[in-house]
């Protein structure tokens, strides 16, 4: 059983020739086994090329307006359609016009009359090699997105992950030579930027683990019947004593005993991740609002707060990992955005989405949804 036999859907060749007789020769050759599309000159099959793109093209060469030289030579200019090998098929077999065909860019030259056996090999190992090409493409292009992740991860390794130790170390070095000196005035502050830089090296940490496992595979999906109202609930309220010192106020508006079935950790890291954020974001004296309704088929939990809002450049790419803009908190928190990523990423996986609308100066509301 060849490739084509294997495909669910067969390939697709453009033959280009402007003699009727030609071209029903062809189809009697390649009709059975390839889904054949027909132009009857070269300005033709430009025009075909502009809205379709053939796994490969037959191209003769002598033809009113515009030879097959020609044709071919446009086709290699375009980007979008420059992959597709093409072959000239053609009752020109001077040795010049072989040289010529393979300088414009053809992979392949056969002279009429032909021998149809000759033609089916040599078609199908050129469409065995594009599809091979194809796949080496996707390969590559999925590589180099392996390694700006890669990168990514790497570069919150080396330098958001060593910001806040860097800062634990400096502070408790100044607060044992205090102590060591009896000089007590600044030590309540200094045990502030410890505690603070603590927490944030914990919740980065907590989100490269995160992370690095779903990266791997070993994260899965696990759905449970649970309570989403009081999930929501227990989240906020382990936030409401790291909002206390902003004077933040982080209001619920829930109705009772929201079930879904849904990952129960998936959807409590989204959530402390969200809130987390808008608490980062808030100014001191500031409200957040943690909201959840049912909508037909669906559950959509909103997260808003009246903190620095987010610059409109910034937002269409908020959720991707190669966002590398950080912007501090209001009370110099730092973060990465890579929470962001878990967000999107673990919504998804439950079958909902994720969006923001922000204002900047005026804060943001991030909305998603869980299926019921």
């Amino acid at each position: 059983m060849n490739q084509v036999e294997n495909k669910m859907e067969k390939d697709v060749i453009l033959v280009v020739d402007d003699q009727p007789n030609n071209l029903k020769v062809i189809a009697s050759v390649l009709g059975r086994d390839y889904s054949l599309s027909i132009a009857n000159s070269g300005a033709n099959a430009l025009k075909i090329l502009e809205n379709n793109t053939p796994d490969l093209i037959l191209l003769d060469i002598m033809m009113p307006e515009i030879d097959g030289f020609e044709v071919c030579r446009r086709i290699k200019s375009i980007e979008r359609i420059s992959h597709i090998p093409v072959i000239f098929l053609s009752a020109k077999n001077d040795i010049d016009d072989v040289v010529n065909g393979f300088r414009c860019g053809a992979v392949d030259y056969i002279t009429k009359p032909f021998n149809s056996v000759e033609v089916k090999v040599r078609v199908q190992n050129h469409l065995n090699l594009k599809h091979a090409l194809d796949q080496l493409r996707i390969t590559n292009q999925k590589l180099e997105e392996l390694n700006a992740t890669k990168d990514k991860f790497f570069s919150i390794i080396a330098h958001d992950l060593r910001s806040p130790f860097t800062s634990i170390i400096g502070f408790s070095e100044l607060l044992y030579n205090q102590i060591i000196d009896k000089d007590y005035e600044s030590i309540e502050q200094y045990a502030g930027f410890i505690k603070q830089s603590s927490k944030q090296a914990m919740e980065l940490l907590t989100n490269l683990l995160e992370w690095a496992r779903s990266q791997t595979g070993k994260i899965e999906y696990n759905p449970e019947k649970l309570n989403l109202t009081n999930l929501i609930e227990e989240t906020a309220l382990m936030f409401d004593q790291i909002a206390l010192p902003k004077n933040i106020i982080i209001k619920r508006v829930l109705n009772q005993d929201l079930e879904v079935v849904a990952d129960k950790h998936m959807i409590a890291t989204v959530m402390r991740n969200l809130i987390s954020n808008a608490v980062k974001f808030t100014a001191p004296g500031g409200e957040i609002s943690v909201s959840a309704q049912k909508e037909e088929a669906e559950i959509i939990v909103n997260i808003s707060d009246n903190g620095v809002g987010i610059p409109s450049q910034r937002i269409d790419n908020i959720f991707q990992i190669d966002n590398n803009n950080s912007t501090l908190g209001t009370a110099n928190e730092e973060g990465t955005g890579l929470g962001l990523i878990l967000c999107k990423m673990f919504v998804e996986k439950s079958g909902g989405w994720i969006k923001v609308m922000s204002e900047e100066g005026k804060g943001s509301v991030f909305s998603f949804s869980i299926r019921l």
